[in-house]
């Protein structure tokens, strides 16, 4: 019994300090969490009295979803989020969205989003961002291409609105093909196009932050495929990491579920203000 009580006596002192170790947790975690909702407020208040456009396609659809989910109950931070083809454009502060081109033609998307931004200018356009699709990176797409015709848009555009700050978007990723999936396809005679297609998505995405590293960039693919503790989804290819979309951000392999769309827009959201805070 003595022997039972000393040993009792030895590990109360370890159990009161994990229980108050992990008191200390969950307390940093609701701090954290206020603080990241504090952010988010502040953020969209900063954001709230800008004239912002953005042009996109069905991700960009998701990653406005997961702003208006940010946004929430909030009364007093409420963006104006106004589609080009539901309305007029509201002479105060917005946040004007569309659907640009058509998906698998980027010069599409570029002609499109170059005549809004046109017509949105004389109003004091403050910022724009334009959003290609991965479905517009294929096997056989010239990425240096694309590039270029993403790059003369943006340099006629500087010319028309000199007062617009312009920020620059990598393209979104797709999960990569299961490994049986890859060996039946084989088996089938079937050509595996979805590591190639991120590939090439990649590859945009290198030439488009050489082109534009000392610009705002939303680095959309390297939200997709970065785990919480900063790894990274990839796979190799030529020496090279190949970056895909993390599973758990997805229910389809390419568009964004809640958990995605959640991490996407509060990056956005946060490039926005800062943006903005660069814009005056």
């Amino acid at each position: 019994m003595e022997a039972y009580l000393r040993n009792a006596l030895r590990i109360v002192p370890l159990v009161i300090a994990a229980m108050f170790l992990a008191a200390c947790t969950d307390t940093h975690k609701i701090e954290d969490a206020k603080m990241n909702d504090e952010l988010i407020a502040h953020d969209l208040k900063e954001i709230g009295g800008m004239k912002i456009y953005f042009g996109h396609q069905s991700v960009g659809a998701n990653i406005l979803d997961g702003i208006r989910d940010l946004q929430g109950g909030r009364s007093d931070v409420r963006l104006n989020i106004v589609s080009l083809g539901d309305r007029t454009v509201p002479s105060g502060p917005y946040f004007a969205e569309s659907l640009v081109g058509k998906n698998g033609k980027p010069g599409t998307k570029c002609d499109a989003f170059g005549k809004h931004v046109a017509e949105l200018a004389p109003d004091s356009l403050d910022i724009a961002l334009m959003k290609f699709c991965y479905v517009d990176f294929k096997k056989g797409t010239d990425v240096p291409a694309v590039l270029a015709i993403y790059r003369s848009m943006v340099d006629s555009l500087r010319k028309k609105a000199p007062h617009v700050t312009f920020v620059h978007v990598t393209v979104p990723l797709t999960v990569r093909t299961a490994g049986w999936k890859k060996i039946l396809k084989r088996v089938l005679g079937r050509e595996e196009a979805s590591d190639i297609e991120n590939a090439k998505r990649n590859e945009f995405n290198e030439m488009l932050r050489q082109q534009y590293g000392s610009e705002p960039v939303f680095d959309l693919a390297a939200i997709e495929s970065t785990y919480p503790d900063g790894a990274r989804e990839y796979f190799s290819a030529q020496g090279k990491p190949v970056y895909t979309l993390i599973s758990g951000f997805t229910d389809d392999g390419a568009h964004l579920n809640k958990a995605g769309r959640d991490v996407a827009a509060r990056e956005l959201v946060h490039l926005l203000a800062a943006s903005s805070r660069a814009h005056r």
